[in-house]
Order: structure tokens, then C-alpha cells, then sequence
């Protein structure tokens, strides 16, 4: 009997929704900026953000 062999895994891409560029490096993370200005909080935002874009919002704090 012939086993089928595990597909690869698949790439997920996504979009930063600051500068636009489309990579793996992109992740999906709580907001940077009001992350570190209220850190108490639980109910931060979600934003979509390349590691560069990450930075740059969290330096805005």
C-alpha cells in the first residue's frame, strides 16, 4: 500500500498595513504604540506590521 507523503507546509505572506510590503516577516501583533504607552491595558488593537514598521511604531511612544 502507498502512503501519501506530507505536503509542504504552506507559506503564509501577509500585507503590512504601513508601508504595503508583502513577506513572511510580517505578523499579525498587538499595536506597538499603545502597547507601550499603556501597558495595563489588555485590549490593544491588532495591526499587521513588518519588523521595520514595528520598530518605527513603537519608537512613536
Amino acid at each position: 500500500m502507498f502512503r501519501k507523503k506530507n505536503p509542504a507546509p504552506v507559506v503564509q505572506t501577509k500585507r503590512c498595513q504601513t508601508c504595503g510590503v508583502v513577506s513572511t516577516d510580517v505578523e499579525t501583533m498587538p499595536d506597538p504604540f499603545t502597547t507601550a504607552l499603556y501597558p495595563e491595558d489588555y485590549d490593544h488593537g491588532d495591526m499587521t506590521l513588518c519588523p521595520p514598521c514595528a520598530v518605527d511604531r513603537y519608537e512613536e511612544s
